[in-house]
């Protein structure tokens, strides 16, 4: 079975242009990626982890798995062990890593490294905008929320933020000067 990868990501063209090159090296599955902030790494990695041997994937590039050196080592070793058969179909001539072709000892250095020592990738996090989460508004239904009792978790499903985000808004206006926070209350009034 071939499976494509299509993600919405920089450092790749447009998933329309990723598409059709994945279509033209004969893809059977596509696992694409519509809202990179509803799925994304941690939905990927499982399903490729579920390859079997004869099984083929197909990417533009290897930004399409928005791993790590350290993961995308040991993916590509993983690859490599069950037969899975990798596909690189960008702009230049595609690349085909085959498996029971002799893997490179860096390759295996680094997969064994990254599994002693995982981190998070950088192409992994949110970016973090320079406007504020959320309105002084908001910030203050956020802290009537919490102090009618709910959680972190349900005020951030309703600002569609992660509970830490949340927490790290209402640390911060807590955090402000008095009268920088009744100048806010005076903009809500």
């Amino acid at each position: 079975m071939r499976y494509g990868v299509i993600r919405n990501s920089q450092g790749l063209p447009p998933p329309e242009t990723q598409r059709e090159r994945i279509e033209a090296a004969g893809c059977d599955v596509y696992l694409e990626e519509r809202n990179p902030a509803q799925t994304g790494h941690g939905l990927l990695i499982p399903l490729l982890q579920r390859l079997k041997s004869g099984d083929e994937l197909l990417v533009h590039g290897l930004e399409a798995l928005e791993a790590s050196v350290g993961e995308l080592a040991r993916i590509l070793r993983n690859f490599n062990e069950v037969g899975v058969t990798l596909r690189i179909v960008g702009d230049a001539p595609t690349v085909t890593l085959s498996p029971g072709a002799p893997t490179p000892p860096a390759l295996d250095l680094l997969a064994d490294f990254e599994a002693r020592h995982p981190t998070r990738a950088a192409t992994r996090r949110r970016m973090r905008s320079q406007t504020p989460l959320l309105s002084p508004y908001q910030v203050k239904f956020a802290r009537d929320l919490q102090r009618r009792g709910y959680s972190m978790r349900e005020i951030g499903l309703v600002f569609r933020l992660s509970p830490n985000e949340v927490a790290g808004v209402l640390a911060r206006e807590m955090a402000q000067p008095p009268e920088a926070a009744s100048s806010l209350d005076d903009l809500n009034s």
